[in-house]
């Protein structure tokens, strides 16, 4: 157990960063406001004003006003998404779901669930040798905070979770974080613009918006990885924009990570498995609802709905996943009720996994003592 004077101190170190440090505020923006949520994540504390998994329920008012900007949004979205529904046949569709492919579709989820720790683990171990298992568990924590807490509480979560468990500067492991979140979008701006070139009936227009945006996102892929390598004439460059220099020496500590070619090959490899699987995962849930789905439509939805979880929303996505998923799928003929019903369900399969996963890793992290103060050097 944590005794109370430590938590108290990992409260002010993390509050410190997050206050201070503008490029940590830069990569969680709706986590600044909350600044006492990531020091409070305590394993294993007692007495300590908490609501579960240890995060300050105490906001200031731009957090209040983020929270509530993000209810009223999802409010106005779920309303769009629902209205003129016919309830009946959703019902029915949910129903009749062939329980053998919802199985499949929560072995998947889970599998992809161990490919992405195992992702972070790559860029985590850059001088450290973490255990798989920590790591697993520290991912599982981080999405069930981003489905049942706002403003992706999550992400502090799982980085808590490795700073507490593990001798690792929190900051380092912040710019992990944040590389992960980076190169997730650039591979699915990327997955989207190739998947819609599929489409034999796609207006000219944008099939050359496709083409377009298929090559930068492949040129700011590429960029990442060569970025380690320039990392000295980066750092001139930045002395001419005090402005952006916090943010961008937090993103390049990141991407020391990815100075090896060995390891740099490992975490794309992985990115381009773990995306495909999450599409196959969205087709088997459409066939198991009786939805017509390809796999390029699969490819187009999970993408979207990849990109709008960056927006401000309730915890699970609610009202957001459910509009994007009716918008896109309307295109590919795939009607309202049908769009709700394959949402819901692929909702579903992520919480049960990510959320049963998350809780186990919660009780086995609790476990046992943090780890002695780390430095803030790792990765340099």
């Amino acid at each position: 157990m944590f005794r109370q004077v430590e938590y108290r101190r990992h409260a002010r170190d993390t509050l410190g960063i997050l206050e201070r440090d503008s490029g940590v505020q830069s990569m969680y923006p709706d986590h600044a406001g909350l600044a006492k949520k990531a020091g409070n994540f305590d394993f294993g504390s007692g007495n300590i004003e908490r609501v579960p998994f240890g995060v300050s329920v105490k906001m200031d008012r731009k957090a209040w006003l983020t929270f509530a900007i993000a209810v009223v949004l999802a409010g106005v979205l779920l309303y769009f998404s629902l209205r003129g529904l016919d309830w009946e046949e959703l019902a029915t569709r949910l129903r009749g779901a062939k329980l053998d492919l919802v199985a499949l579709a929560l072995l998947l989820q889970t599998f992809n669930l161990w490919l992405r720790s195992f992702r972070w683990r790559v860029l985590l171990n850059t001088s450290h040798n973490l255990p798989v298992g920590s790591v697993f568990w520290a991912s599982s924590l981080g999405y069930l905070g981003n489905n049942i807490l706002p403003a992706r509480m999550g992400e502090l979560l799982r980085v808590e979770a490795i700073k507490r468990k593990h001798a690792t500067s929190r900051s380092y492991v912040m710019a992990t974080a944040l590389i992960e979140r980076v190169m997730d979008a650039g591979v699915l701006v990327l997955f989207t613009s190739s998947a819609l070139l599929t489409f034999k009936d796609l207006p000219e227009t944008l099939h050359r918006a496709c083409q377009t945006f298929s090559v930068l996102s492949a040129i700011g892929i590429l960029t990442l990885f060569l970025l380690p390598h320039a990392e000295v004439h980066v750092q001139r460059m930045l002395e001419n924009f005090p402005a952006l220099k916090g943010m961008a020496e937090r993103f390049l500590e990141g991407l020391r990570s990815l100075h090896s070619w060995g390891r740099s090959f490992q975490f794309l490899a992985l990115t381009m498995i773990i995306w495909p699987i999450d599409s196959y995962t969205g087709v088997k849930i459409a066939e198991a609802l009786g939805i017509t789905m390809s796999f390029p439509t699969a490819m187009v939805v999970l993408a979207a709905l990849g990109l709008s979880s960056a927006m401000p929303s309730t915890p699970g996505y609610v009202g957001v996943f459910q509009f994007v998923a009716v918008t896109v799928l309307k295109p590919f003929g795939i009607d309202r009720e049908a769009a709700i019903a394959w949402v819901l369900l692929y909702q579903a399969v992520g919480y049960v996994t990510q959320c049963g996963f998350g809780a186990a890793g919660f009780f086995i992290l609790s476990q046992g003592k943090a780890a002695g103060p780390a430095t803030e050097s790792l990765g340099r």
